[in-house]
């Protein structure tokens, strides 16, 4: 993803004051699970992880978050959510998907169906997910960090990831369109995840961070966004 084709991509996003303790780069994230999967984890085979039923996750999704995984140096888990949710991130440390939601989301509401499109936007869903768990979202010091902080911050981190790993085949438009569809301009200001327009300006300050050198997360608030 070349810089010109995120034009409509500019900007920042605002830091919770307990987020990732980082300094730089591939070192700024150390945070691990110790979550461990049931004994029976066939294929298929139903599950509680992190206190959800589910099952085992399936293919491409166990191999994209094992990447981002190995690059954070981190070791969430991933699993498919047997109820019917958009991909989200839990208190145990683990990683959720609906393949059923997920379909619908990318397929009906966004009409994205070509492989090489659609791969790219799940990097960069799970790695917003990922981007919770690594800032200790979750943690009882994060609990007074508004939420809308917590989910640009997450989305900065999904735009660092991809630059890192090389996938600059993210078409901008697409990249808006998921983001109007699951931030406040569709569901309203009480999702806490921002506009479509914030969330795109926060991604592309961590693809900014990400190719100029800079850490994943910086001391100020980036772009004026969310609360101080």
């Amino acid at each position: 993803m070349a810089l010109a084709a995120f034009a409509m991509l500019a900007g920042g996003v605002v830091i919770g004051a307990n987020s990732v303790r980082a300094q730089d780069d591939w070192h700024a994230v150390e945070r691990h699970t110790t979550t461990q999967a049931p004994a029976d984890t066939s294929a298929g085979a139903a599950l509680v992880a992190c206190g959800e039923a589910a099952r085992p996750a399936g293919e491409p999704y166990k191999t994209i978050v094992a990447q981002l995984n190995d690059m954070w140096a981190t070791n969430f888990p991933v699993y498919e959510s047997l109820k019917a949710d958009s991909p989200h991130a839990s208190s145990g440390g683990c990683i959720f998907y609906n393949q059923r939601s997920l379909d619908s989301l990318l397929q009906q509401w966004m009409r994205v169906d070509d492989p090489d499109t659609v791969r790219p936007m799940l990097y960069a869903i799970f790695a917003h997910e990922i981007g919770h768990l690594a800032h200790g979202d979750f943690d009882p010091g994060s609990e007074k960090v508004p939420v809308r902080n917590k989910e640009l911050a997450a989305d900065q981190f999904a735009g660092y990831s991809l630059e890192r790993m090389g996938i600059r085949r993210l078409d901008p438009v697409e990249v808006t369109r998921y983001y109007q569809l699951t931030g406040d301009d569709f569901v309203g200001a009480a999702s806490g995840h921002g506009s479509g327009d914030a969330r795109t300006t926060a991604f592309q300050d961590g693809w900014h961070r990400a190719e100029i050198g800079l850490p994943e997360q910086g001391t100020q608030p980036a772009g004026g966004l969310g609360e101080p």
